[in-house]
């Protein structure tokens, strides 16, 4: 399988439009948003300290008595738009987010590994030093310094005119990025790479800093196939500095999705898992970071096996 994936990854050719289509649907990690007028009502009397405790959903790990608490920021499930709670002092915004599946297949094995290995097959072209949006201001870049090209760990220095600065690697093997990171979200893939295959060069990095050289933000993003080629998943980790303001909650409404329930893994960290006519999503997003999953053709067993077994590691 392994000689498959690097066959396929080295012949194929996607059309620009295809590659962008993909890049775009990732980008937005397959969500659809829609304005819903709020009713400028009193608080519903069944929902509103279920949200709270949603919105608020803490892990407590104890640790030479000290103790680690994660405030998860997952998308809240609710029975129906009238669910969403308004609120009593009027803070809430008029509008609120909905998320709902797109209803489109799958994007084949062939297509993600194309968009992956956007990084590594345009490795010393400037055409690929853009990216690094997590925090608003760091998408474009004007130049960069190549450092190291070997396979193995390809490294280079994107930097522009006001000092900011991105770090870039990618690897043939995502498990040789996890020491490019800062250690503020981790985990570890030596599960991952026991019982799936990596797909070559379809892995990268990148830590970004400003113009006084603070940290700003970083991104893990690994993508695997099973064995037989069946399905696929992307794990991608990301942390940002603190905001000022945090989004206000999205919402899932109750059978949007063919299967929507929060799943809470062996290192007490909380995912929002969506699948959907072959699509899955997991997703754990806290203050600054986010962990997730999106792929194709897994079952709700083998998604909970990749949960439990990264060994997540989140720092706030």
């Amino acid at each position: 399988m392994d000689q498959d994936l690097k066959r396929i990854a080295s012949e194929l050719r996607l059309f620009q439009d295809s590659r962008e289509r993909i890049r775009a649907q990732l980008a937005s990690c397959q969500r659809q948003q829609e304005d819903i007028p709020m009713k400028k009502t009193l608080l519903k009397t069944r929902i509103p300290l279920i949200a709270a405790a949603v919105i608020l959903a803490m892990a407590f790990t104890l640790t030479a008595g000290a103790v680690a608490v994660q405030f998860f920021r997952n998308d809240i499930i609710v029975d129906s738009r009238e669910d969403i709670p308004d609120s009593a002092d009027g803070s809430t915004p008029s509008a609120v987010g909905i998320t709902s599946p797109s209803g489109n297949s799958p994007f084949t094995l062939e297509e993600m590994i194309e968009s992956s290995r956007f990084k590594s097959d345009g490795w010393s072209s400037k055409e690929t030093i853009g990216g690094g949006g997590l925090v608003y201001g760091y998408n474009q870049w004007d130049d960069f310094k190549l450092i190291d090209n070997d396979p193995a760990l390809r490294s280079r220095l994107v930097s522009r005119a006001d000092g900011a600065e991105k770090m870039e690697y990618t690897a043939e093997n995502p498990a040789s990025l996890m020491d490019t990171l800062t250690g503020r979200v981790t985990c570890d893939l030596s599960w991952m790479g026991e019982h799936y295959n990596y797909v070559p060069d379809g892995n990268f990095t990148y830590v970004v800093t400003d113009p006084e050289g603070g940290y700003v933000c970083e991104l893990l993003s690994a993508l695997y196939a099973k064995p037989d080629g069946s399905g696929y998943v992307k794990i991608t980790l990301s942390n940002t500095i603190p905001k000022d303001n945090y989004a206000t909650p999205t919402y899932v409404i109750d059978g949007s999705y063919e299967t929507a329930y929060y799943y809470t893994n062996s290192d007490g960290y909380e995912f929002l898992v969506k699948m959907h006519n072959g699509n899955i999503w997991a997703d754990c997003t806290t203050n600054c970071a986010s962990a997730s999953l999106f792929g194709a053709y897994l079952t709700q067993d083998e998604i909970e096996d990749i949960l439990d077994n990264l060994q997540l590691s989140i720092q706030e």
